[in-house]
């Protein structure tokens, strides 16, 4: 069984326990909490607005650097820039598009093979550019 002399510690151990027991605390980098459910609504709406702004800037220094967002607005138009190259191409699956086509434009008949003739061109171009 140890003793109490079997645990003593030389001063250059507590000195250095001591150093780590005075070292300070890391501090908290987050930032503070707001409180909305006290703002009034003007100052709800301008916080909202400074918010939309900072992420707006955000965005704007994403697209600067190549990197496109994703969000539903962008997927949507890289799905669409995918059916363009697809009906461009006659690649498998222009068939499915076309008939999509045809469905949302009910009363209008030559809108698959107009949007198909047009991809074809080069007249429909795609909004964003395709990674090699």
């Amino acid at each position: 069984m140890k003793t109490q002399s079997d645990y003593s510690l030389d001063p250059s151990e507590i000195a250095v326990l001591k150093s780590l027991i005075d070292e300070p605390k890391r501090t908290r980098k987050a930032k503070p909490s707001v409180g909305i459910a006290d703002m009034t609504p003007e100052e709800f709406r301008a916080y909202k607005a400074d918010l939309k702004r900072e992420e707006r800037k955000e965005i704007a220094k994403r697209k600067a650097a190549g990197d496109i967002p994703f969000n539903a607005e962008t997927t949507r138009q890289a799905l669409a820039d995918a059916a363009i190259a697809i009906l461009a191409s006659g690649a498998p699956g222009a068939d499915a598009i076309r008939h999509y086509l045809s469905t949302v434009f009910v009363g209008k008949p030559g809108v698959p093979m107009t949007v198909t003739a047009r991809a074809k061109s080069g007249e429909l171009k795609t909004k964003f550019p395709i990674a090699k």
